[in-house]
């Protein structure tokens, strides 16, 4: 009779035992690691993602994914072990259409980060080879073409971006670009402006094409040429802010090779009428002071004295100083301010 009862209390116990057994011997999948890997890049926790894809390809070793990621986290610590770890996932056998696809496109970055772009070059035309229409592919050859000035390759390669549907809202002025410096390199001076006009002109124009009309405008001479170089070397450095200062100087130089001091200084007083720029505020400081007008530098740091800058500040010192060298001095300071 008691063996009856304690049967059942037997069974249970018995169950209980093999259930926490089981989920204390239940390991986490390859994909559920691989996931976390992926947590902590997103975490920017490189360092714990790395560790994790290790001891992933250490338990998995045909875990491709997991190479793969683990060589593209290499890529900024040791470029050259990063891309032996590509180059070996590359030849494994049976590997899906779309890992191809992204093993190349990690190869294409390993190698335009060691700066050899002629295989870089290679990988993307693989790519281009498994999926014609590939996006980051065509826009990486086009870019490649862009950077060794072979305007036709780089055209036709737009057209197929255009085609192929990467949409973006400055398409039309980068492909008149695009037809505006082929036609330059063919020396069809007529077509090229017209082209690069017709691109400053867009929507939404692409911002290197008021860069080049502007030194093509320059190259073409004349005060309207120049006035209209000016305008477009301006147009380029608020469209590009980070180059804004390379920008300034052209102009600056293009203008004051002409002998025209004043109009300098009224584009600078513009750009501020607009917005507050410490280099313009700078230069423009130092303009006056080269005409050892005082006043005009004097009004202009009261109007932007709550201008957080230390630029304000370094020009007050300047204007408080006759020392030409001082001057220079507090001058080069202030650009590395900005420039930083």
């Amino acid at each position: 009779m008691q063996i009856t009862y304690l049967v059942p209390l037997i069974v249970v116990i018995l169950i209980v035992i093999f259930l926490i057994n089981n989920r204390k011997s239940k390991q986490p999948t390859s994909v559920e690691i691989y996931n976390k890997a992926l947590k902590a890049i997103i975490d920017n926790n490189q360092e714990r993602a790395f560790q994790i894809l290790k001891d992933l390809i250490q338990q998995d070793s045909n875990n491709t994914e997991a190479y793969l990621l683990l060589g593209n986290l290499l890529r900024d610590r040791n470029i050259d072990k990063a891309l032996k770890i590509h180059q070996s996932i590359i030849v494994r056998p049976g590997l899906s259409k779309q890992m191809k696809i992204q093993v190349h496109q990690a190869l294409g970055l390993d190698y335009i980060e060691i700066g050899n772009t002629i295989r870089a070059e290679d990988e993307c035309k693989n790519i281009i080879n498994l999926d014609s229409k590939n996006i980051w592919a065509l826009t990486m050859l086009k870019n490649i073409a862009i950077d060794n000035k072979l305007w036709n390759n780089a055209l036709e390669l737009e057209k197929k971006l255009i085609k192929y549907g990467s949409k973006s809202q400055d398409e039309e002025s980068r492909l008149n670009y695009l037809i505006a410096m082929d036609h330059k390199e063919k020396n069809n001076k007529d077509q090229y402006i017209s082209f690069l006009e017709k691109s400053v002109n867009s929507e939404k124009p692409y911002p290197p094409s008021y860069l080049e009309l502007a030194r093509a405008y320059y190259e073409s001479g004349g005060i309207n040429f120049v006035n209209l170089a000016a305008k477009n070397f301006i147009l380029y450095a608020q469209a590009e802010p980070q180059a804004s200062i390379e920008t300034f100087k052209e102009v600056e130089n293009m203008l004051f090779d002409q002998n025209r001091f004043n109009e300098m200084e009224k584009l600078y007083q513009e750009i501020l009428s607009d917005s507050f720029n410490a280099y313009v505020f700078n230069r423009l400081i130092d303009i006056h002071l080269e005409k050892n007008d005082k006043d005009a530098v004097t009004d202009l740091i009261e109007k932007y004295k709550n201008e957080k800058s230390y630029i304000i500040k370094l020009n007050q010192m300047k204007l408080d100083t006759d020392d030409i060298d001082l001057r220079k001095s507090l001058s080069e300071v202030c650009n590395s301010i900005v420039v930083q």
